[in-house]
């Protein structure tokens, strides 16, 4: 049973749990420079995800860039509103 806690996907998970609560406490305040920060922490949640338990990390180098440009344009089409 300890060697579940001893392996990456549980601190990957720790994490994901973690910044899951940072960002609903940071929601609490409901102010947009908060919003851009919850929306932050929630591509770096997508981020961690799409490396670690879809396993991109091991995959070629064209496919973890497109993954990464695919987020960087959620993450600019999502912020845009705040923006202007």
């Amino acid at each position: 049973m300890t060697a579940y806690f001893r392996g990456p996907l549980f601190y990957t998970w720790l994490f994901l749990v973690s910044a899951t609560l940072a960002s609903a406490l940071l929601g609490l305040e409901g102010k947009a420079g908060v919003a851009l920060i919850v929306l932050l922490i929630a591509l770096v949640k997508c981020r961690v995800v799409i490396r670690t338990y879809m396993e991109v990390h091991a995959a070629p180098r064209w496919l973890r860039r497109s993954c990464d440009a695919w987020l960087l344009g959620n993450a600019l089409m999502l912020s845009s509103p705040y923006w202007s």
